[in-house]
């Protein structure tokens, strides 16, 4: 009922205020986690004429608004999700900071953020017994649409972090920070994070990696592999009736001692 209360005022508060918010940069962050899900930040830097202060003010402060309400409230293009799974995101968080004065001449700056976990972004395939690849789904981008495929903009920022111990095997196009240096084959080492900036085509955009998990790892799946054969097997017919004839053998063999 108050977030109600507070969007009936907010209707008719824009147009009286005559708020008008502009946007100036876009930074988009993707975490990739080692089990393929990532973490996705994203910043959207706003500028605000005086008439937008007191609006934004009133607006920081009600802790129900959800991406919706802002983006009503500052006719932002930026403020929505530009990484997108078939499966809905997780953890949606919107957080609003401080307005920063005369950041643009007479006009203020205000950071709103983004937070969000997606999952189905990257696709693992085992390759060896300890080696796994991970290959980013374009698709998941969500930037600017031309006649030729999909643009990261001006003023459009794009992270790619993965992990640490991770080796890249395809990246295109070549991102803007830092300069890679490819080995012999192509791979990229001892790289973790990926900056493009805009004005980039996206319509080819590529990017694999692999990691290799360590010993313990292959361990563990090897016994749970042989559990699940063991399993699969005592299960199946032949299973069952060796298990009989072992059951029966063991019966025999203890009354005969009698």
């Amino acid at each position: 009922m108050r977030k109600l209360c507070f969007l009936l005022a907010l209707a008719l508060l824009v147009p009286l205020l005559g708020a008008s918010f502009y946007d100036m940069s876009l930074s988009v962050t993707v975490k990739i986690n080692t089990n393929g899900s990532a973490h996705v930040t994203e910043n959207v830097l706003l500028a605000l004429d005086p008439s937008s202060e007191d609006l934004y003010n009133r607006s920081i402060y009600s802790r129900e608004l959800t991406i919706m309400d802002w983006q009503q409230i500052t006719q932002s293009q930026y403020l929505r999700q530009h990484i997108i799974s078939s499966i809905a995101a997780r953890n949606l968080r919107v957080t609003p900071e401080d307005i920063q004065p005369y950041t643009y001449g007479s006009r203020s700056g205000a950071d709103v953020k983004l937070d969000y976990d997606v999952d189905n972004i990257v696709m693992i395939n085992q390759t060896g017994p300890r080696t796994l690849q991970y290959l980013f789904n374009s698709s998941s981008l969500s930037f600017q649409p031309s006649p030729s495929g999909q643009v990261l903009p001006r003023n459009n920022n794009l992270t790619i972090i993965i992990p640490p111990d991770s080796l890249v095997t395809s990246i295109s196009p070549d991102p803007t920070e830092p300069a890679i240096q490819r080995d012999y084959a192509g791979q990229v080492r001892g790289v973790s994070s990926f900056i493009w900036r805009g004005t980039v085509p996206l319509m080819e955009f590529h990017f694999a990696f692999t990691r290799e998990q360590s010993m313990d790892v292959e361990v563990m799946n090897f016994f749970e592999n042989l559990e699940g054969m063991a399993i699969g097997i005592l299960l199946s017919a032949p299973g069952i009736v060796l298990t009989l004839l072992i059951i029966v053998a063991v019966a025999f063999l203890a009354l005969s001692k009698r």
